[in-house]
């Protein structure tokens, strides 16, 4: 059983949950809480009506929990009127699971999608039967259809009002809860009423009045889902999504975990509400799709709010309008992208210390000054010399601090500084940052002899019944040290390679030649699914998951270089030697997972899709780690800036409009970008084949843009 999430927020005694006057939600004194975890504490929860934000925060934080939060309308406050869709990071906490189209396993995937839009389908399936019933022209079929209509409503009514009910407290909830028990009362008789009625009972109103004015107000809400383009826009966006018009109206029953998480992403983008909440929505996409999905949001989605969390940089700094970020249990806003936020603060930061050192070098010689002034007076006797030293001492305890405001104007304590203070100044306001995320990779061994890693001649794989060979002919080589990242759609057979290459998979023609030596720690896109199913159940601990996975191997480990290297990868504390394997979160399980293939290092590494799960930091702390690696990489990603960082060595660090670093003064990030590596080579596979590209990433973000724009012209004319 998950633990239960506690919400709670400032209201005034005028505020009312059923208020439907805006699409904007602006909640002060946000309190979320997850058991004795206080996750969020005093916050101001702002999300403007038709602004695409980007949610930051690392693991663990709430990012999650406050997407739970608010698509179960678990804040006190939040309008009733806004609808909240949620697509999670698991399919089990997706939006979607109710719905009779869910429970017919023959359902198409584009009928499965159409009814993940419950508000249309249940208005849509109302409208019928009432339909139908007018139709009939038989005045005790109205009367029961009518009857069966205003039931619904008056469940509807209840289950709001025992929502409500639950979310107050005080005088609120005790008024909340008299609603709710006479919603209740009048539940049950409108129930025994719809029970008791017969062929024989005499019409107590017009019901062809009554069906004729809810036919009406279904109408309103259909149109307003544009029920009639329902179909249509479901197909173009599952075909943006890279859904074959086979696997469309084929059975939804047949879809991988992957395809069905894309089908909820589909539904979730179909549905007409007011905010979206889309949490990883990359997990499950390749770079075609995730920049499919970068333009739908930014060009089709304008009147919706949309909350994002993502570990691609690019894709967030390509849709995000404004960036939200949790820190130090706050939710804080600014205007601009993720990366406009990191140089943002990097400049802030540098210009508070050059400020702080030149009032530092200010004070050291006013202070001189009154020294000097004391001994002068005290050897003189001199009282003007006395009074004046004082004077500068007591300037220097009551007015010292910055000068001029945020706006470059001079510092006045009534204007910019309100409330009570001690001095007459303020102080130079130094933010401290989380910190930066450290990762250390061992070095790998040397290869005794001379020889590429893995050679590839002319190697094809054809699997038993299929129609065509996955890959035809495949060439290539990886020098001792070298890197090359592995790109394309999902299907293609990036990961076949990587099990090619590990023997995992024997090719059907040609030849795969290995060094002597090599040996590969591979880190698999499954891996964190293979951990979670391994320790399901059980109360094993990370250290001890560490332990026991190296006695299966016959290879004696130290307790504690198990837990330096799982320290060094971020892995400490409580999560390392409390908290069971199945309780830690994504990112850790990653950390863990990886830590088991560098503990001791191969000569060859071949990581897919690692960044799956971690957050921003953290991936920023790998690629630094991975660029210093002295050994073989082979990488296999959709992430354009964890490829363009690791492989073709781009700065780490964001960089202004000029292209200058932000942090040219701070040693500490210049000794990262000084970690320069060997720069790889992109490879992008593509129908069977294996070809590099020239002019790497860019490269094949180019083709994909070209590719995208040549399918949307084709779709125009089939129009």
């Amino acid at each position: 059983m998950s633990p239960e999430i506690i919400c709670t927020s400032q209201q005034s005694r005028f505020h009312t949950d059923t208020l439907a006057t805006s699409n904007e939600i602006d909640l002060k004194g946000v309190n979320i809480s997850i058991g004795r975890n206080d996750l969020l504490v005093d916050c101001h929860l702002r999300l403007k009506s038709g602004v695409r934000y980007g949610l930051l925060g690392r693991n663990g934080t709430g990012k999650s929990t406050l997407f739970t939060a608010l698509r179960e309308g678990l804040i006190p406050g939040l309008p009733s009127n806004v609808r909240v869709v949620l697509v999670s990071q698991t399919l089990a906490d997706s939006f979607w699971e109710e719905g009779d189209a869910e429970k017919n396993d023959k359902a198409t995937v584009l009928e499965r999608v159409i009814a993940m839009d419950r508000v249309r389908t249940k208005a849509l399936k109302q409208f019928e039967v009432l339909s139908a019933a007018v139709e009939s022209h038989s005045t005790t079929r109205i009367q029961r259809v009518v009857s069966g209509y205003e039931l619904d409503q008056i469940k509807e009514d209840y289950e709001t009002k025992k929502k409500i009910a639950m979310r107050r407290s005080g005088a609120r909830g005790k008024a909340a809860r008299l609603e709710e028990d006479k919603a209740e009362l009048r539940l049950k008789e409108a129930e025994e009423a719809f029970a008791n009625l017969s062929v024989e009972s005499t019409p107590s109103s017009d019901p062809l009045s009554q069906a004729m004015s809810y036919l009406g107000d279904l109408q309103v809400i259909l149109d307003a889902a544009d029920y009639k383009t329902t179909a249509s826009r479901a197909g173009s966006i599952l075909s943006g999504l890279m859904f074959t018009q086979e696997m469309i109206d084929g059975p939804y029953a047949s879809l991988s975990g992957g395809w069905r998480s894309r089908a909820a992403l589909a539904g979730a983008l179909l549905v007409q509400s007011e905010v979206l909440l889309l949490d990883e929505p990359n997990n499950f996409l390749d770079l075609p799709t995730t920049m499919w999905l970068e333009q739908y949001l930014t060009e089709q989605v304008d009147e919706r709010t949309v909350v994002i969390t993502s570990h691609d940089q690019e894709f967030l700094n390509g849709v995000v309008e404004e960036t939200m970020y949790i820190r130090s249990q706050k939710l804080r806003y600014f205007e601009g992208t993720p990366l406009q936020l990191e140089i943002h603060e990097r400049k802030e930061r540098k210009r508070a210390l050059k400020m702080q050192g030149a009032l530092d070098k200010k004070r050291a010689h006013v202070e001189s000054t009154i020294q000097k002034g004391r001994a002068s007076a005290k050897k003189t006797g001199d009282d003007n010399r006395a009074r004046m030293a004082a004077r500068r001492q007591r300037k220097l305890d009551e007015r010292w601090g910055v000068e001029v405001n945020a706006k470059g104007h001079r510092f006045k304590l009534n204007r910019d500084l309100g409330g009570y203070h001690l001095t007459a100044r303020q102080g130079v306001q130094i933010e401290e940052g989380e910190g930066n995320v450290r990762i250390t990779l061992p070095l790998a061994p040397e290869l005794r002899t001379l020889g590429d890693l893995v050679t590839f001649d002319k190697v094809s794989l054809r699997f038993p019944k299929a129609k065509k060979p996955l890959l035809e002919e495949v060439s290539f080589s990886l020098p001792q040290g070298g890197r090359m990242a592995l790109v394309g759609a999902n299907g293609e057979g990036k990961s076949t390679l990587g099990k090619l290459i590990t023997g995992a998979l024997k090719p059907t023609s040609g030849t795969i030649t290995t060094h002597p030596q090599l040996k590969t720690g591979h880190y698999g896109q499954h891996s964190v699914e293979s951990l979670t199913r391994a320790t399901q159940g059980k109360r094993t601990t990370a250290i001890q998951y560490f332990l026991e996975h190296f006695e299966k191997l016959g290879v004696v480990v130290d307790e504690g270089e198990a837990r330096a290297c799982l320290g060094t990868l971020g892995l400490g504390g409580k999560a390392m030697g409390e908290t069971p394997v199945e309780g830690l979160s994504g990112g850790q399980k990653v950390r863990l997972a990886f830590s088991l293939i560098i503990f001791r290092p191969p000569p060859l590494l071949i990581l897919d899709e690692i960044t799956t799960h971690l957050d921003l930091a953290t991936i920023k702390a790998l690629a630094a780690a991975l660029r210093a690696f002295s050994g073989g990489i082979i990488l296999i990603t959709h992430d354009r800036w964890f490829c363009r960082s690791v492989i073709e060595l781009a700065p780490l660090h964001a960089r202004d409009e000029d292209g200058d670093p932000d942090s040219d003064e701070e040693e500490e990030d210049e000794d990262e970008d000084e970690v320069q590596g060997k720069k790889g080579k992109v490879w992008r596979v593509m129908s069977g084949k294996v070809r590099l590209m020239e002019g790497g990433m860019d490269e094949y973000v180019t083709k994909v843009e070209r590719a995208m724009a040549k399918k949307a012209r084709l779709a125009a004319q089939d129009k």
